[in-house]
Protein backbone atom coordinates (compact mmCIF):
# COMPACT_ATOMS: atom_id res chain seq x y z
CA UNK A 1 0.00 0.00 0.00
CA UNK A 2 2.59 2.88 0.91
CA UNK A 3 6.20 2.44 -0.03
CA UNK A 4 7.48 2.24 3.42
CA UNK A 5 7.40 -1.00 5.70
CA UNK A 6 5.93 1.68 8.82
CA UNK A 7 2.49 0.63 8.64
CA UNK A 8 2.94 -2.87 8.59
CA UNK A 9 5.30 -2.21 12.29
CA UNK A 10 1.99 -0.46 13.27
CA UNK A 11 -0.55 -2.56 12.49
CA UNK A 12 2.05 -5.42 14.11
CA UNK A 13 2.33 -3.72 17.38
CA UNK A 14 -1.50 -3.03 17.83
CA UNK A 15 -1.88 -6.75 17.24
CA UNK A 16 0.97 -7.96 19.52
CA UNK A 17 -0.21 -5.19 22.74
CA UNK A 18 -4.14 -6.54 21.62
CA UNK A 19 -3.27 -10.34 22.35
CA UNK A 20 -0.71 -9.65 25.01
CA UNK A 21 -4.21 -7.93 26.75
CA UNK A 22 -5.95 -11.20 25.96
CA UNK A 23 -3.38 -13.32 27.84
CA UNK A 24 -3.99 -10.69 30.80
CA UNK A 25 -7.55 -11.79 30.65
CA UNK A 26 -6.83 -15.17 30.73
CA UNK A 27 -4.52 -14.55 33.46
CA UNK A 28 -7.49 -13.67 35.61
CA UNK A 29 -9.09 -17.02 34.83
CA UNK A 30 -5.89 -19.22 35.46
CA UNK A 31 -2.59 -19.60 36.56
CA UNK A 32 -0.05 -18.07 34.18
CA UNK A 33 3.56 -19.65 33.77
CA UNK A 34 5.83 -18.69 36.30
CA UNK A 35 7.60 -16.78 34.35
CA UNK A 36 4.77 -14.13 33.97
CA UNK A 37 3.13 -11.89 36.17
CA UNK A 38 -0.29 -10.46 36.00
CA UNK A 39 1.33 -6.80 37.03
CA UNK A 40 3.64 -7.51 34.39
CA UNK A 41 1.79 -8.67 31.33
CA UNK A 42 -0.37 -5.39 31.78
CA UNK A 43 3.20 -3.62 31.83
CA UNK A 44 3.29 -5.12 28.25
CA UNK A 45 -0.20 -5.08 26.95
CA UNK A 46 -0.31 -0.47 27.85
CA UNK A 47 3.53 0.61 26.90
CA UNK A 48 3.09 -1.29 23.56
CA UNK A 49 -0.60 0.05 22.74
CA UNK A 50 0.67 3.66 24.11
CA UNK A 51 4.35 3.33 22.06
CA UNK A 52 3.92 1.48 19.77
CA UNK A 53 0.07 2.30 18.15
CA UNK A 54 -1.18 5.37 19.87
CA UNK A 55 2.09 7.47 19.91
CA UNK A 56 2.96 6.93 16.41
CA UNK A 57 -0.37 6.27 14.14
CA UNK A 58 -1.21 10.08 14.38
CA UNK A 59 2.48 10.98 13.62
CA UNK A 60 2.77 8.47 10.74
CA UNK A 61 -0.56 9.70 9.09
CA UNK A 62 0.28 13.15 9.20
CA UNK A 63 3.36 12.42 8.42
CA UNK A 64 2.25 10.97 5.23
CA UNK A 65 -0.38 13.77 4.17
CA UNK A 66 2.50 15.91 4.75
CA UNK A 67 4.31 13.73 2.06
CA UNK A 68 1.62 14.32 -1.18
CA UNK A 69 1.70 18.31 -0.09
CA UNK A 70 3.96 20.34 -1.80
CA UNK A 71 6.37 19.81 0.53
CA UNK A 72 10.45 19.20 -0.56
CA UNK A 73 11.77 15.52 0.48
CA UNK A 74 14.48 17.09 2.09
CA UNK A 75 16.88 15.88 5.43
CA UNK A 76 14.44 17.08 7.68
CA UNK A 77 10.97 15.54 5.70
CA UNK A 78 13.13 12.23 6.53
CA UNK A 79 13.91 12.93 10.29
CA UNK A 80 10.44 12.57 10.66
CA UNK A 81 10.57 9.35 9.09
CA UNK A 82 13.58 8.29 11.05
CA UNK A 83 11.57 9.24 14.47
CA UNK A 84 9.16 6.81 13.35
CA UNK A 85 11.37 4.11 12.85
CA UNK A 86 13.07 4.60 16.22
CA UNK A 87 10.18 4.99 18.02
CA UNK A 88 8.42 1.83 16.73
CA UNK A 89 11.74 -0.26 16.95
CA UNK A 90 12.43 0.96 20.49
CA UNK A 91 8.61 0.70 21.51
CA UNK A 92 9.02 -3.07 20.24
CA UNK A 93 12.47 -3.90 21.62
CA UNK A 94 10.78 -2.74 24.93
CA UNK A 95 7.86 -5.02 24.90
CA UNK A 96 9.84 -8.50 25.99
CA UNK A 97 11.71 -6.67 29.19
CA UNK A 98 8.00 -5.26 30.19
CA UNK A 99 6.76 -9.17 29.88
CA UNK A 100 9.04 -10.30 32.01
CA UNK A 101 10.59 -7.63 33.75
CA UNK A 102 8.12 -5.12 34.23
CA UNK A 103 10.34 -2.00 35.46
CA UNK A 104 12.89 -4.42 37.09
CA UNK A 105 16.74 -4.20 36.69
CA UNK A 106 17.52 -6.70 34.15
CA UNK A 107 20.62 -8.68 34.81
CA UNK A 108 23.46 -7.96 32.04
CA UNK A 109 26.95 -9.13 31.91
CA UNK A 110 28.01 -8.25 35.89
CA UNK A 111 25.48 -5.50 36.50
CA UNK A 112 21.98 -5.23 35.94
CA UNK A 113 19.90 -2.24 34.12
CA UNK A 114 16.74 -1.30 33.90
CA UNK A 115 16.19 -1.69 30.17
CA UNK A 116 12.33 -0.98 29.80
CA UNK A 117 12.70 1.96 31.33
CA UNK A 118 15.65 3.02 28.93
CA UNK A 119 13.96 1.83 25.85
CA UNK A 120 10.68 3.84 27.16
CA UNK A 121 13.19 6.68 27.40
CA UNK A 122 14.77 5.97 24.10
CA UNK A 123 10.96 6.38 22.66
CA UNK A 124 10.61 10.03 23.98
CA UNK A 125 13.51 11.00 22.30
CA UNK A 126 12.35 9.56 18.94
CA UNK A 127 9.48 11.87 19.87
CA UNK A 128 11.55 14.89 19.96
CA UNK A 129 12.98 13.96 17.03
CA UNK A 130 10.15 14.25 15.06
CA UNK A 131 9.01 17.27 16.52
CA UNK A 132 12.53 18.43 15.65
CA UNK A 133 11.79 17.62 12.00
CA UNK A 134 8.19 19.10 11.93
CA UNK A 135 9.07 21.87 13.25
CA UNK A 136 11.80 22.29 10.73
CA UNK A 137 9.71 21.71 7.83
CA UNK A 138 6.56 23.80 8.59
CA UNK A 139 7.34 26.54 7.05
CA UNK A 140 7.39 25.20 4.11
CA UNK A 141 3.78 24.01 4.52
CA UNK A 142 1.11 26.78 3.52
CA UNK A 143 -0.19 28.37 6.36
CA UNK A 144 -3.99 27.52 5.58
CA UNK A 145 -2.54 23.57 5.32
CA UNK A 146 -1.54 23.53 8.58
CA UNK A 147 -3.25 21.59 10.76
CA UNK A 148 -3.46 23.81 14.56
CA UNK A 149 -5.11 20.75 15.76
CA UNK A 150 -2.01 18.38 15.47
CA UNK A 151 0.33 21.03 16.36
CA UNK A 152 -1.67 21.59 19.83
CA UNK A 153 -1.47 17.92 20.17
CA UNK A 154 2.31 17.70 19.87
CA UNK A 155 2.43 20.38 22.80
CA UNK A 156 0.54 17.95 24.73
CA UNK A 157 3.12 14.54 23.84
CA UNK A 158 5.87 17.60 24.46
CA UNK A 159 4.25 17.67 28.09
CA UNK A 160 3.50 14.61 28.86
CA UNK A 161 6.94 13.31 28.18
CA UNK A 162 7.88 15.79 31.31
CA UNK A 163 6.23 13.64 33.13
CA UNK A 164 7.81 10.71 32.65
CA UNK A 165 10.97 11.97 32.84
CA UNK A 166 9.87 13.99 36.45
CA UNK A 167 9.55 10.06 37.22
CA UNK A 168 12.59 9.49 36.33
CA UNK A 169 14.21 11.83 38.55
CA UNK A 170 12.17 11.06 41.66
CA UNK A 171 13.60 7.27 41.36
CA UNK A 172 16.61 8.69 40.70
CA UNK A 173 16.89 10.76 43.32
CA UNK A 174 15.20 8.33 45.70
CA UNK A 175 12.86 10.74 47.05
CA UNK A 176 10.39 8.03 48.93
CA UNK A 177 7.22 10.67 49.08
CA UNK A 178 4.94 8.07 47.37
CA UNK A 179 2.29 10.49 46.36
CA UNK A 180 5.50 12.21 43.90
CA UNK A 181 5.85 9.48 42.19
CA UNK A 182 2.39 8.72 41.68
CA UNK A 183 1.57 11.85 40.73
CA UNK A 184 4.00 12.81 38.35
CA UNK A 185 3.28 9.19 36.53
CA UNK A 186 -0.21 10.09 36.11
CA UNK A 187 0.64 13.37 34.72
CA UNK A 188 2.17 11.64 31.96
CA UNK A 189 -1.08 9.45 31.48
CA UNK A 190 -3.46 12.37 32.07
CA UNK A 191 -1.47 14.56 29.48
CA UNK A 192 -1.27 12.16 26.94
CA UNK A 193 -4.55 10.09 27.18
CA UNK A 194 -6.60 13.50 27.30
CA UNK A 195 -4.34 15.51 25.74
CA UNK A 196 -2.44 14.08 22.98
CA UNK A 197 -4.89 11.66 22.08
CA UNK A 198 -7.72 13.33 21.95
CA UNK A 199 -6.49 16.31 20.19
CA UNK A 200 -4.89 14.16 17.75
CA UNK A 201 -8.57 12.18 16.95
CA UNK A 202 -9.77 15.60 16.49
CA UNK A 203 -7.06 16.82 14.35
CA UNK A 204 -7.30 13.12 12.35
CA UNK A 205 -11.34 13.90 11.84
CA UNK A 206 -10.58 17.55 10.66
CA UNK A 207 -8.24 16.69 8.21
CA UNK A 208 -10.66 14.07 6.77
CA UNK A 209 -13.77 15.44 7.23
CA UNK A 210 -12.65 18.92 5.63
CA UNK A 211 -14.28 20.75 8.96
CA UNK A 212 -14.16 24.79 8.19
CA UNK A 213 -13.16 26.83 11.00
CA UNK A 214 -16.72 28.71 10.81
CA UNK A 215 -18.18 25.15 11.50
CA UNK A 216 -16.85 24.98 14.55
CA UNK A 217 -19.40 25.91 17.54
CA UNK A 218 -16.72 28.20 19.24
CA UNK A 219 -13.53 28.84 18.09
CA UNK A 220 -10.77 25.80 17.24
CA UNK A 221 -8.88 28.28 19.97
CA UNK A 222 -10.71 28.07 22.47
CA UNK A 223 -11.71 24.61 21.89
CA UNK A 224 -8.62 23.31 22.02
CA UNK A 225 -7.03 25.80 24.66
CA UNK A 226 -10.05 24.20 27.08
CA UNK A 227 -8.47 20.72 26.23
CA UNK A 228 -5.03 21.92 27.16
CA UNK A 229 -6.03 23.55 30.41
CA UNK A 230 -7.90 20.56 31.43
CA UNK A 231 -6.11 17.54 30.47
CA UNK A 232 -3.40 17.79 32.69
CA UNK A 233 -5.37 18.69 35.65
CA UNK A 234 -7.52 15.32 35.54
CA UNK A 235 -4.02 13.62 37.01
CA UNK A 236 -5.17 13.02 40.17
CA UNK A 237 -8.07 10.42 38.82
CA UNK A 238 -5.48 8.13 38.90
CA UNK A 239 -4.07 8.24 41.97
CA UNK A 240 -5.38 6.25 45.34
CA UNK A 241 -8.03 7.43 46.61
CA UNK A 242 -5.95 7.29 50.42
CA UNK A 243 -3.42 9.86 49.00
CA UNK A 244 -6.48 12.08 47.20
CA UNK A 245 -6.60 15.34 49.00
CA UNK A 246 -10.24 17.60 48.59
CA UNK A 247 -8.12 20.34 46.38
CA UNK A 248 -6.55 17.52 44.35
CA UNK A 249 -9.64 16.13 43.88
CA UNK A 250 -11.99 19.25 43.09
CA UNK A 251 -8.68 20.20 40.79
CA UNK A 252 -9.19 16.85 38.42
CA UNK A 253 -13.43 17.84 38.83
CA UNK A 254 -12.63 21.32 37.10
CA UNK A 255 -9.95 19.94 34.40
CA UNK A 256 -12.53 17.07 33.49
CA UNK A 257 -15.25 19.29 33.11
CA UNK A 258 -13.54 22.30 31.26
CA UNK A 259 -12.04 19.12 28.64
CA UNK A 260 -15.73 17.05 28.48
CA UNK A 261 -16.85 20.07 27.72
CA UNK A 262 -14.74 21.46 24.96
CA UNK A 263 -14.85 18.11 23.67
CA UNK A 264 -17.92 17.88 23.95
CA UNK A 265 -18.75 21.14 21.53
CA UNK A 266 -16.53 19.57 19.47
CA UNK A 267 -17.92 16.62 18.47
CA UNK A 268 -20.78 18.17 18.27
CA UNK A 269 -20.00 20.66 15.72
CA UNK A 270 -18.20 17.42 13.57
CA UNK A 271 -21.90 15.94 13.68
CA UNK A 272 -23.71 19.07 12.69
CA UNK A 273 -21.58 19.71 10.12
CA UNK A 274 -23.23 16.90 8.35
CA UNK A 275 -19.77 15.67 7.42
CA UNK A 276 -19.88 12.14 8.97
CA UNK A 277 -23.56 11.08 8.28
CA UNK A 278 -23.71 7.75 6.79
CA UNK A 279 -19.84 7.19 6.82
CA UNK A 280 -17.37 5.57 8.40
CA UNK A 281 -16.46 8.56 10.57
CA UNK A 282 -19.85 8.14 12.64
CA UNK A 283 -18.29 5.59 14.67
CA UNK A 284 -15.35 7.27 15.81
CA UNK A 285 -17.11 10.66 16.19
CA UNK A 286 -19.80 8.60 17.94
CA UNK A 287 -17.18 7.70 20.14
CA UNK A 288 -15.40 10.69 21.05
CA UNK A 289 -18.60 12.23 22.01
CA UNK A 290 -19.46 9.55 24.80
CA UNK A 291 -16.39 9.86 25.99
CA UNK A 292 -16.92 13.56 26.36
CA UNK A 293 -20.25 12.46 28.19
CA UNK A 294 -18.51 10.50 30.50
CA UNK A 295 -15.95 12.91 31.33
CA UNK A 296 -18.59 15.08 31.87
CA UNK A 297 -20.73 12.94 34.45
CA UNK A 298 -17.11 12.01 36.41
CA UNK A 299 -16.90 15.66 36.44
CA UNK A 300 -20.28 16.40 38.65
CA UNK A 301 -21.45 12.92 40.24
CA UNK A 302 -20.58 11.80 43.82
CA UNK A 303 -16.68 10.53 43.62
CA UNK A 304 -18.06 7.45 45.68
CA UNK A 305 -20.17 6.42 42.62
CA UNK A 306 -17.16 5.43 40.46
CA UNK A 307 -13.87 6.66 41.56
CA UNK A 308 -13.39 3.10 42.99
CA UNK A 309 -14.40 1.24 39.95
CA UNK A 310 -11.39 0.54 38.27
CA UNK A 311 -13.48 -1.11 35.76
CA UNK A 312 -15.11 1.68 34.61
CA UNK A 313 -12.29 3.24 34.33
CA UNK A 314 -10.86 0.63 32.37
CA UNK A 315 -14.20 0.62 29.92
CA UNK A 316 -13.17 4.58 29.97
CA UNK A 317 -10.25 4.10 28.55
CA UNK A 318 -10.93 1.89 26.15
CA UNK A 319 -13.49 3.99 25.13
CA UNK A 320 -11.25 6.63 23.75
CA UNK A 321 -8.27 4.50 22.93
CA UNK A 322 -9.99 1.26 21.54
CA UNK A 323 -12.88 2.94 20.55
CA UNK A 324 -12.41 6.76 19.17
CA UNK A 325 -8.83 6.70 18.69
CA UNK A 326 -8.29 2.96 16.72
CA UNK A 327 -11.46 3.44 14.54
CA UNK A 328 -9.92 6.91 13.41
CA UNK A 329 -7.04 5.69 12.54
CA UNK A 330 -8.13 2.27 10.66
CA UNK A 331 -10.65 4.64 9.31
CA UNK A 332 -7.78 6.63 7.30
CA UNK A 333 -6.14 3.73 6.23
CA UNK A 334 -9.51 2.57 4.10
CA UNK A 335 -9.02 6.35 3.11
CA UNK A 336 -5.33 5.86 1.71
CA UNK A 337 -6.41 2.58 -0.01
CA UNK A 338 -9.52 3.07 -1.09
CA UNK A 339 -11.01 -0.12 0.58
CA UNK A 340 -15.12 -0.77 1.08
CA UNK A 341 -16.58 -0.22 4.45
CA UNK A 342 -17.64 -3.51 4.70
CA UNK A 343 -14.13 -5.02 6.51
CA UNK A 344 -14.09 -1.74 8.69
CA UNK A 345 -17.81 -2.68 9.58
CA UNK A 346 -16.15 -5.70 10.89
CA UNK A 347 -13.58 -3.66 13.06
CA UNK A 348 -15.85 -1.43 13.99
CA UNK A 349 -18.45 -4.24 15.93
CA UNK A 350 -15.28 -6.04 17.49
CA UNK A 351 -14.10 -2.67 19.42
CA UNK A 352 -18.47 -2.33 20.15
CA UNK A 353 -18.49 -6.11 21.50
CA UNK A 354 -15.06 -5.55 23.78
CA UNK A 355 -16.90 -2.06 25.22
CA UNK A 356 -20.13 -3.79 26.13
CA UNK A 357 -18.35 -6.65 27.46
CA UNK A 358 -16.03 -4.56 29.70
CA UNK A 359 -19.45 -2.28 31.21
CA UNK A 360 -20.28 -5.79 32.38
CA UNK A 361 -17.30 -6.20 34.94
CA UNK A 362 -18.62 -2.57 36.66
CA UNK A 363 -20.67 -2.10 39.29
CA UNK A 364 -23.50 -0.55 37.03
CA UNK A 365 -24.19 -4.60 36.01
CA UNK A 366 -26.30 -6.26 38.42
CA UNK A 367 -24.38 -8.74 40.87
CA UNK A 368 -27.55 -11.13 40.42
CA UNK A 369 -26.71 -11.14 36.74
CA UNK A 370 -22.69 -11.98 37.33
CA UNK A 371 -20.51 -15.39 37.42
CA UNK A 372 -17.67 -16.85 35.42
CA UNK A 373 -19.61 -15.98 32.14
CA UNK A 374 -18.67 -12.66 32.39
CA UNK A 375 -14.97 -13.11 32.70
CA UNK A 376 -15.03 -16.04 29.77
CA UNK A 377 -16.98 -13.62 27.76
CA UNK A 378 -14.39 -10.60 28.12
CA UNK A 379 -11.59 -12.83 27.61
CA UNK A 380 -12.77 -14.21 24.18
CA UNK A 381 -14.46 -10.90 23.24
CA UNK A 382 -10.57 -9.36 23.61
CA UNK A 383 -9.61 -11.26 20.84
CA UNK A 384 -12.09 -10.37 18.48
CA UNK A 385 -9.75 -6.81 17.52
CA UNK A 386 -7.33 -8.61 16.87
CA UNK A 387 -8.68 -10.89 14.51
CA UNK A 388 -10.60 -8.18 12.77
CA UNK A 389 -7.26 -5.74 12.63
CA UNK A 390 -5.17 -8.67 11.09
CA UNK A 391 -7.91 -9.20 8.57
CA UNK A 392 -7.61 -5.53 7.99
CA UNK A 393 -3.35 -6.07 7.31
CA UNK A 394 -3.85 -8.45 4.99
CA UNK A 395 -6.51 -6.31 2.94
CA UNK A 396 -4.19 -3.64 2.73
CA UNK A 397 -1.70 -5.79 1.82
CA UNK A 398 -3.26 -6.53 -1.55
Amino acid sequence: MQKSALWQLLFFSFILAGLTGALYRVGMLMALPDLLSLQNVRHAHSHLMFFGWAAPLPLYIIWRIIGFEEVPKNRNYHIMEWGLWGMLGFGLLSFPFFLLFGYRPVPFGSSSLPLSVICSGMVMICWYLFMGGYLSIRKKIPEEKRNSWFEAALVMLFVCSLGAWGVAVVQFLGITNPLMGKALTHFFLACFTEGWVVLAIVALLDEALGIGIGEYMLSPTILMSGVLLGAPLTFPYGISETLLTPLMLNTARFGGFVAGAGLSIIGYSILRSGKVSRSIWIWPVGLLLLKSILQILASVMPSALWLSDHALRIFYLHVLLLGAFTLTGVAFFHKFRGLSYRSYTGVAISVAIVLVSLLLLTRFWPVAWGGMWIYNLVTGAALLPVIAVIFEWFKLRT
